[in-house]
């Protein structure tokens, strides 16, 4: 197994009622198939996580939750790698209130 390897600078956006404007993954290493580390900071909210080729499928696909293949839920305090192109788009309902997600391109567990 290899520990999650970082190829991208570490991006963040606060997670709210409505999904926010999203943030782009971007690798340094010029792969355009990756994965990326999704975490959630908040000790007290979980939050849905969205992604997609545009901002606009980004907030779709957060507000959608669950019914869609392009989401994610985490919890609060913890995080998830999730395979997605490099270049996409990622986006988040917080639960309740707000929740502040940080976002990596990488490689790994």
């Amino acid at each position: 197994m290899t520990a999650f390897q970082p190829t991208g600078p570490l991006l963040s956006f606060t997670s709210a009622s409505s999904a926010p404007s999203s943030v782009q993954i971007v690798t340094l290493d010029s792969a355009r198939e990756g994965q990326c580390m999704v975490t959630n900071v908040d000790g007290t909210n979980d939050a849905v996580i969205g992604w997609g080729q545009s901002d606009t499928e980004a907030k779709l696909n957060a507000a959608a939750g669950t019914n869609v293949n392009k989401c994610v839920y985490i919890l609060r305090n913890s995080s998830r790698i999730i395979s997605i192109p490099a270049g996409s788009y990622v986006s988040g309902i917080a639960v309740a209130s707000t929740a502040v997600i940080k976002v990596q391109a990488g490689y790994g567990l």
